[in-house]
């Protein structure tokens, strides 16, 4: 990205004493301005939520989603995975950047990450290879399931096979760069 500066635009909007409130209060407790926080909450739609409200997404509290993972066998969270690693990762990516390749792949990895609660994520280079990786807070068998559903992934869309590494709350993967 670089230093270069976006060009802005500037808006004027009305919104209620109490939203006003609520928002100066967040900004506050965040140590960011007001302006930052309110373009921080449309970069947020932008990128995320036009999407995943058309995409019928719903939203889990994280324990309720590994107390469901963990009353799941492992043979039939590998084998949704990987059916999920080629159907909804091309949907998907698709739907949001009009082409399944690695950029938009990890792209999408990304804003899961980010506005999904899915997890933290890195992504790098060294050499060759692109390595990335997800920390989250849901146990092995998420851990599992990443990995599986990654690996069909990219095995499918990137025509390239993974090196994973798991941890109890993290994933680790390894492929060539395209």
């Amino acid at each position: 990205m670089g230093t270069e500066q976006k060009k802005t635009a500037i808006r004027t909007i009305r919104v209620t004493k109490e939203l006003d409130e609520i928002l100066a209060k967040d900004a506050d407790r965040k140590r960011v301005s007001l302006n930052s926080l309110i373009s921080s909450i449309l970069t947020k739609y932008a990128e995320w939520d036009r999407y995943a409200e058309r995409l019928r997404h719903i939203y889990v509290p994280t324990m309720a989603f590994r107390d469901l993972l963990d009353l799941t066998d492992e043979d039939a969270l590998a084998k949704l995975a990987e059916r999920l690693g080629v159907g909804l990762a091309s949907e998907t990516a698709l739907f949001w950047f009009k082409k399944v390749n690695q950029e938009t792949l990890l792209r999408f990895l990304s804003l899961v990450c980010k506005y999904g609660n899915v997890g933290e994520i890195e992504i790098g280079a060294e050499g060759l290879d692109v390595i990335f990786s997800i920390y989250h807070m849901c146990g092995k068998k998420y851990s599992i399931f990443l990995e599986h559903y990654l690996d069909k992934a990219i095995r499918t869309h990137l025509k390239r096979i993974a090196q994973f590494k798991i941890t109890e709350n993290s994933v680790t993967v390894r492929f060539q760069n395209t």
